[in-house]
């Protein structure tokens, strides 16, 4: 190797250190900090987050068993949550713990399905009728964790706990397909409400992560002893910028090799 072309290797070397320096410390504080919950208040992507709720649970209604979010043992089909700007992690229905595999945007909100009850009727239930049945479906919570990499969710601000997150979505029409995943459940359009917690979460710096959500409780009213409310669901979670942005920093990358063999030159 000739003297000359070691002291540039040499060179840029040094100029580069810094750059790698500041990137692992980069990476590091993103490994430790905390990650932030956002208020039920705040709209995401020009939705209120009541809506979402609602939009949230027709979109796990749109999928037959085969490829449905909500029976996804391992995160195959995690990629149908992506709805551009906000993502939908889906919950589980009986609570066995899950371990899901997915990939988002670090600029996407995260929605975690903690637990969302959705009700429409089956005789002529009122929507009066549909939010206590809901309200008792959900019943008492017994306890919840949101945590980021091992350390537990910021709550917003204003809120004292994760369990004063709760919301509920305004009235809408519920499309329920033929091939439907329920037991069975007739097709059609129905009057429908949520009611429970779907929890928006800031988008993931770049990187692995992984997202776990915990949750418990118990039914009132007339539901009462017959079942208990659980989730435990994790997401290892690889946070990508999108393609136009590697592209971006592929020419960056070019335009720095460019300047260096300039100043070699």
């Amino acid at each position: 190797m000739s003297t000359t072309l070691t002291k540039a290797i040499t060179a840029n070397t040094r100029r580069l250190r810094p750059l790698a320096a500041a990137l692992t410390l980069a990476a590091a504080c993103a490994a430790v900090q905390a990650q932030q919950l956002i208020g039920p208040t705040v709209s995401v992507g020009g939705y209120s987050q009541g809506a979402l709720q609602a939009q949230f649970s027709q979109w796990w209604m749109g999928y037959p068993a085969a490829i449905n979010p909500v029976l996804d043992p391992t995160g195959a089909h995690s990629a149908l949550g992506d709805q551009g700007s906000y993502f939908f992690l889906a919950g589980s229905f009986d609570g066995t713990p899950l371990v899901r595999n997915v990939t988002v945007r670090p600029d996407q909100t995260l929605l975690l399905n903690v637990q969302v009850v959705l009700a429409w009727p089956d005789n002529t239930e009122t929507e009066a009728d549909l939010r206590a049945i809901a309200n008792n479906v959900l019943g008492t919570v017994n306890s919840m964790s949101i945590t980021v990499d091992g350390a537990p969710a910021l709550l917003p601000t204003g809120y004292g706990s994760l369990v004063s997150l709760r919301q509920s979505s305004p009235a809408f029409t519920l499309n329920v397909g033929t091939d439907n995943i329920g037991p069975p459940w007739p097709a059609g359009d129905f009057l429908a409400i949520t009611d429970g917690y779907l929890i928006a979460m800031e988008g993931l710096a770049l990187g692995n992560h992984q997202v776990r959500w915990t949750f418990k409780s118990s039914p009132t009213g007339p539901f009462a002893g017959q079942w208990t409310n659980l989730q435990d669901i994790t997401y290892n979670v690889s946070s990508v910028p999108e393609a136009s942005s590697w592209a971006m920093m592929g020419m960056g990358l070019a335009a720095l090799a460019a300047g260096a063999a300039r100043r070699r030159g």
